[in-house]
């Protein structure tokens, strides 16, 4: 029983088809009490549209921390087995999909279904659609990250962003429970008023009474505005530092991580940290200030009547539970808002970024239907979330106009009583409405501190990444690279490289020629180490393996011109130097090899505006550009991606000649579909195809 309640509570239902594979995975994570996203599981499995293979679920699992084994049994190694086991089955005889055979019991076996949940099969049902007999056993090692260990990574993480923040945190929250005190000082005044300075006729005192009020109130405004200062401040200070982090936090991670996400997404994850700072103010400005406020005025209630007060503490924690029972349904809410706003910010990049086809095809129709369901989406995802809120709103509203009226009549009823007197009844209804007010925030606060627990997930989820290794061996000389039986393949794909062998030297040029998707391009991702094989080694000056290198050394040994150049909004001298100060001499050394003629052509030389992406050059200048921008920073080793794709004859010419000025001080690989005239200028020409490199033979 104990385990049965263990699979409902761990297991996930997936809407997405493509999603049954690592939805099985994210749920054996939750049975065995971790935690991790889909999002980060799609991308460890390889998951694309198509869904996932068993082999991208293989290594995704030994990569989260589970001893994964892929292997083919039946149903009686599955009866002994007795441990959650992901099975590939075929559904009505055409359909791939993955479910969770979790322990077999009572003649039936337990299974979990991404599509609709805790299922009871039977063996013979069973039988019927595990065909393929092909499985993945898992258990947990000792890499394996248990929840209460990431969340005590989270704490952490949280706590190192706001530490530089006590001191205004601290300050904001005193001045507050000051300025809280300070607004219970009219209620305590009216019952004054009411009960003795009138009736007694204290004309003296009266005045007095009123001059010290009027002092009060305005020192409670003074409090307010210098409490709005440091409030200001702090927001300021911990949106630019969590900016800074979160974004030099995402430049460290792995080329291949930003290689399998859109740029929508991106830009929703640094909106995020607006979410986290609003929370935050709400923290320190209202929530904390309410809880510390409602305990005052409880106690002032005690003062005037404790049975006042007992009737308010018993009534608090009622309407507390009702409206908490929203809190799952809020946070599945607010994560399908951020979602559907990720697709829709992507969709619009996407769309704009891609504005030339979209009207050289004459397809505005086409996209702008496509941006309708993007932004419906995204717009019925925030109704849904409006809709949840407004319930919670109005349950809360109402629980709270009837904890008013209890409190009114009690002490209605305590005044006809002569219990309490008639200034008590004002100055009990007075803290009574700061009571209510603080409990109407305090039982609505979670609604914005789950949306921004969601935000804080979200970035947690690409910071707590790990990060490219800022140590290693620096390489001063590069005179050789031996590319030595290296094997890959992208996550939950067959091979593209088998033993690939080749080398590279100085004073060589290598031209690799293939057809499209044959494995050129990321042939060159693995030379600049942003790709890992899985099998052989890249051996540098004969010695050092790439593995070992630093990337930031590596990365000064190597420069790539690749088929489209990334332009930056900025002038022509800003996206060749691409840093704060320019080097004249090593400038005009460039300038000197031929570029000149590219340069003076230009409206105002160097300092020429490119505009957003370059919109302000040609194809051909913005390939000039990058060239310009390699020599720049002086590689030895360089790769040219199609480097004169976009130039006309008499550019290409300049450029194999420019080649061929290079080649006696650098390693020099060429990445090209076709020959043309690389044969004149390449030592060796080697053909991709197969997984398998040859050399090219006219």
């Amino acid at each position: 029983m104990k385990k049965n309640k263990l699979i409902q509570k761990t297991f996930s239902l997936q809407k997405d088809q493509t999603d049954c594979g690592v939805g099985c995975l994210q749920s054996l994570v939750r049975y065995y009490g971790g935690d991790i996203t889909l999002e980060s599981l799609r991308e460890k499995s390889g998951t694309f549209k198509t869904g996932t293979t068993l082999l991208g679920l293989y290594q995704s699992a030994n990569e989260i921390g589970f001893d994964a084994e892929g292997c083919e049994a039946d149903i009686q190694a599955l009866i002994e087995h007795g441990e959650p086991v992901i099975l590939h089955v075929i559904l009505e005889n055409k359909y791939e999909h993955y479910v969770i055979c979790y322990f077999y019991n009572d003649f039936k076996f337990v299974i979990g279904d991404p599509a609709k949940g805790i299922e009871y099969w039977t063996k013979e049902e069973l039988e019927k659609v595990w065909v393929s007999k092909s499985c993945l056993t898992l258990a947990p090692n000792q890499s394996f990250k248990k929840i209460q260990h990431t969340n005590k990574e989270k704490k952490q993480w949280f706590r190192n962003l706001i530490k530089e923040d006590q001191e205004s945190v601290y300050t904001i929250i005193f001045l507050g429970v000051i300025f809280t005190l300070l607004g219970m000082s009219m209620s305590v005044f009216l019952q004054k008023l009411i009960d003795d300075i009138l009736p007694k006729r204290k004309l003296g005192i009266l005045f007095l009474s009123i001059g010290f009020l009027g002092f009060l109130l305005l020192a409670r405004v003074m409090i307010q505005g210098l409490r709005e200062i440091y409030i200001i401040k702090q927001s300021k200070t911990f949106n630019e530092r969590i900016n800074e982090k979160f974004y030099s936090s995402l430049l460290r991670l792995p080329k291949m991580f930003f290689d399998t996400r859109k740029t929508g997404d991106f830009v929703a994850r640094l909106n995020d940290t607006q979410r986290i700072q609003n929370v935050i103010k709400l923290l320190i400005t209202n929530t904390i200030v309410d809880v510390l406020g409602a305990l005052i005025a409880i106690s002032f209630l005690f003062y005037y009547s404790w049975k006042l007060a007992l009737l308010c503490l018993i009534i608090s924690p009622i309407i507390f539970y009702i409206i908490f029972r929203f809190n799952n349904r809020v946070i599945a809410s607010q994560k399908n808002v951020m979602q559907s706003y990720s697709f829709n910010e992507s969709n619009y990049i996407d769309s704009i970024q891609g504005i030339d086809v979209i009207k050289g095809f004459s397809k505005q129709n086409i996209f702008s239907k496509k941006n309708e369901y993007a932004f419906g989406n995204f717009q019925s995802k925030i109704a849904e979330l409006g809709k949840l809120n407004l319930k919670i709103t109005l349950y809360s509203g109402g629980l709270l106009v009837i904890f008013l009226i209890s409190i009114l009549s009690f002490s209605s009823y305590n005044v006809l009583s002569n219990e309490i007197k008639i200034g008590e009844l004002m100055a009990i209804l007075g803290i009574s409405s700061s009571l209510l007010s603080s409990i109407t925030n305090l039982a609505l606060a979670f609604i914005p501190i789950q949306e921004a627990k969601v935000a804080f997930d979200r970035m947690f989820e690409y910071s707590s990444l790990e990060k490219e290794p800022i140590t290693g061996i620096d390489i001063l000389s590069l005179d050789s690279i031996h590319i030595n039986a290296i094997d890959f393949r992208f996550k939950g794909r067959s091979k593209l490289f088998n033993h690939m062998t080749f080398s590279l030297k100085k004073g060589k040029v290598t031209c690799l020629i293939g057809e499209s998707g044959s494995g050129k391009t990321t042939l060159s991702e693995i030379l600049q180490k942003n790709y890992i094989p899985e099998n052989g080694e890249i051996k540098i000056n004969e010695d050092v393996n790439l593995n070992e290198v630093s990337f930031q050394s590596w990365r000064k040994c190597i420069g790539i011109v690749p088929q489209n150049i990334q332009i930056f909004n900025g002038s022509i001298l800003d996206n060749i130097i691409l840093d704060e100060q320019v080097n004249e001499l090593q400038l005009k050394n460039i300038v000197a090899l031929g570029f000149d003629k590219f340069i003076n052509a230009l409206p105002h030389g160097l300092m020429t505006l490119v505009g957003e992406e370059g919109i302000n050059l040609s194809g051909g200048q913005k390939q000039l550009l990058g060239w310009m921008r390699i020599l720049y920073h002086d590689p030895q080793f360089l790769i040219l991606d199609e480097p004169t794709s976009s130039l006309d004859k008499m550019n290409r010419d300049f450029i194999y000649d420019l080649i061929k000025k290079l080649k006696p001080y650098k390693i020099v690989l060429i990445i090209s579909h076709y020959l043309e005239n690389l044969t004149e200028i390449s030592d060796e020409i080697l053909r991709l195809e197969d997984m398998k490199l040859s050399k090219f033979t006219n």
